[in-house]
């Protein structure tokens, strides 16, 4: 490729490129981008790409102050297992964009190239397989190329030529306009990511609240920010139900985040997909019902000072501390201090109009509900300035910016920092065409970029970016809630429908899960879980997971088979009955650590077996207990067929109902008297023939006391 060189500069011109290169040396000894002077490892074969990127990246921010040098980085990433040969990249500069469609058609590269003017240039080594390197170029102050530049956003391409075609990297860079101050909002969602139970466990929440974890890298990046904090109250409710059980660094992440002055509202328990829950059939989205089964009194006892009463003539006795038991309410264990209630973020470009009106329908007459959508889904898409306030059919909206939000993500959840900052210099130029009205704007940074496990540098680099945006001043939730409304109209969104397929099965599980419920005499220690398990399972960082969410629900209908089936009658052999009048003893199981209230009901398949149909019985906990079931037989002997099933005490079928054979032999009963009073009367016969001959003997011993014969 030929390049254009531009006269010789100036010495003032050659000093201060000088200092800025010096400046920019300094900065790359930061170890932030790999440069050509420290290439990174060569990973394994399976390790590579397979492609080689070439990226471009201007000042920081993507913002060239007036009287400041021009700095931009180039970097090449070779994912191929061959060396890339080095080259000269050069920069090039084109025309102001002046609209959002105009940016977005250049960085895509689907837009014509407009005439570009030389920009400057920078040699590239080598680059082996799997390293990346980099290079400076550098404009000073007072280079020609940006003399009489006037205040907006400008076009950048980046081109090397190889032997085998010509790379090209597209950004953008902004010269600040002076004056004009539009307010400002980025709401960083607070989430735990994907989880497929009710609560994190201990272990869970140690390792995210940990130096490095996720939680931890989520809260510093936005401690100190003006950020609008999205938080899933599942986080809050996980710390607080292992009362002194949990993790100090998840207690006193806890109290670090409710110590932040940030703006905030919550988002569903477990961040549960609200589209598809309305998609589904329900009216509202489901809401957590009870944590009791995660309450351990263990982990919630507290010390009390209690006086022992005396007698009044004694002196008062000194108070003496006793332990007492207080367990945390469910509203309790869920509250979060919010700057709004009633407002619901749908996944990004989800929000159908159907849902939307239902979701509008939820607030109050002091404070309606307000569902976050993306202006790319809406009516106002393409208009020069998007309102951060909209009515759709009657439901309110807050509207973000679907381009500044897209950047913003992308930068956030990006390693390389070359990268990082050519995604911000995109995010600052869509902030500068969206403000330029003046009105309010809100961007997002999506979960897509913070439940995979966030850098907190990536994160906290990306709201910088929404701060330094020039001309604008950082907004809260309830100052943007009170901007002016717009109408509009929610035009393109789509509904996932394997998604609400899923959310059918969850909610069919549930609904087995309550009615088998009710042999317990707290149906809330099964649906309580069940509930908080559903919707994490529906949880938005699920969305994309693939095969990984499908064994997640597998999983759960397992578990759930596993429940509805933990109460059952212990399947019995041929019972035999040797009366006509007996009980039948059952054996029932109970593998649920709570005790179980049930109705054992016996139907013999004929009338010559008369049974109690319905018996009572309580189960202990993880235990096996016989039921006497009274029973009448009209034959003297015989096989009769009897059915057995459970059923709760309200009336709901428990476990698979199970077929007995019996087996009577009431006649061996009657046998078996006659058999015995003839032995006894056998027996009374040879008492009397016994006494009768004792009787006799001894009458003659009498009549003949000398025992003598009679004489001859």
């Amino acid at each position: 490729m030929t390049l254009n060189v531009a006269p010789g500069p100036s010495a003032r011109t050659r000093w201060g490129a000088l200092l800025a290169a010096l400046l920019v040396f300094a900065v790359l000894l930061v170890p932030a981008p790999t440069s050509a002077a420290t290439p990174t490892p060569t990973p394994s074969a399976s390790a590579l790409s397979g492609r080689v990127a070439f990226r471009l990246a201007p000042p920081t921010g993507g913002i060239l102050p007036a009287g400041q040098p021009f700095v931009a980085t180039v970097e090449v990433e070779n994912g191929t297992p061959e060396a890339v040969a080095g080259g000269s990249a050069s920069l090039a500069i084109g025309p102001a964009i002046t609209d959002r469609a105009g940016l977005t058609a250049w960085l895509s590269g689907t837009g014509a190239a407009p005439a570009m003017s030389p920009f400057g240039a920078a040699s590239l080594p080598v680059t082996a397989s799997g390293a990346n390197v980099s290079a400076p170029i550098v404009l000073a102050a007072d280079d020609p190329a940006l003399a009489g530049r006037t205040p907006g956003v400008y076009p950048l391409e980046a081109t090397l030529p190889l032997a085998g075609g010509t790379l090209t990297a597209r950004s953008a860079v902004v010269i600040p306009a002076v004056g004009g101050i539009a307010p400002v909002g980025v709401v960083v969602p607070i989430t735990a990511g994907r989880v497929a139970t009710g609560l994190l466990t201990a272990a869970d929440l140690g390792a995210l609240t940990a130096d490095g974890g996720a939680l931890t890298s989520l809260l510093g990046a936005v401690d100190g920010t003006t950020a609008i904090l999205a938080l899933d109250p599942a986080i809050a409710a996980s710390i607080r139900a292992l009362g002194t059980a949990a993790p100090a660094s998840a207690t006193a992440w806890l109290t670090r985040l409710q110590a932040l002055p940030n703006t905030r509202f919550t988002l569903q328990f477990g961040d549960a997909d609200v589209t598809t829950q309305i998609a589904a059939g329900l009216s509202a989205p489901l809401q957590p019902t009870s944590f009791a089964s995660y309450l351990s009194a263990a982990n919630f006892v507290s010390a009390a000072t209690v006086a022992t009463p005396a007698p009044a003539a004694t002196p008062a006795p000194a108070a003496t501390p006793r332990s007492t038991t207080s367990l945390p309410s469910t509203d309790d264990l869920l509250a979060l201090d919010t700057s709004r209630d009633a407002v619901y973020w749908p996944p990004s470009g989800s929000a159908t109009p159907d849902v939307v009106a239902k979701l509008g329908a939820l607030g109050t007459a002091t404070t309606p509900a307000l569902t976050l959508v993306p202006s790319g889904t809406t009516s106002v898409a393409a208009a020069p300035a998007i309102p951060v306030r909209g009515t759709a059919d009657g439901a309110e909206l807050l509207v973000y910016d679907s381009d500044l939000s897209a950047a913003l993500t992308t930068a956030a959840a990006e390693t390389d920092a070359v990268a990082r900052a050519s995604s911000l210099a995109a995010a600052t130029a869509y902030g500068v065409l969206a403000t330029a009205g003046g009105g309010p704007v809100l961007a997002v940074i999506d979960r897509a970029a913070t439940d995979a496990g966030v850098s907190q540098t990536a994160l906290r680099a990306a709201i910088a970016d929404v701060a330094s945006i020039p001309g604008t001043t950082p907004a809260t939730l309830p100052a943007l809630a009170a901007a002016t409304s717009a109408p509009m109209s929610i035009t393109n969104a789509a509904i996932d429908q394997s998604r609400v397929d899923a959310a059918g099965t969850l909610l069919a599980g549930a609904d087995r899960v309550a009615r088998f419920a009710t042999v317990l005499d707290d149906p809330t220690l099964l649906t309580g879980p069940e509930r908080a398990t559903d919707l994490q399972l529906l949880g938005v960082s699920w969305m994309g997971a693939g095969s990984t969410w499908d064994t997640a629900l597998a999983g759960h209908r397992d578990q759930v088979a596993t429940t509805v089936a933990s109460v059952s009658i212990v399947p019995p052999t041929t019972i035999t009955l040797l009366s006509a009048d007996t009980g039948l003893r059952v054996w029932l199981r109970n593998d649920l650590p709570y005790p179980v209230n049930v109705v054992l009901r016996a139907e013999p398949e004929d009338l010559r077996l008369d049974v109690q149909r319905a018996t009572t019985v309580r189960i202990e906990a993880s235990s096996n207990t016989p039921a006497e079931v009274p029973v009448t037989s009209r034959v003297g002997s015989g096989e009769v067929g009897l059915r057995l099933a459970l059923k709760s005490p309200s009336g709901e079928a428990i476990g698979t109902p199970t077929a007995v054979s019996v087996t009577v032999r009431a006649d061996w009963e009657s046998i078996g008297i006659v058999i015995l009073a003839a032995i006894v009367a056998v027996l009374l016969v040879l008492g009397v023939v016994r006494t009768v001959l004792r009787r006799r003997r001894r009458a003659r011993e009498a009549a003949d006391p000398a025992g003598e014969d009679p004489a001859p």
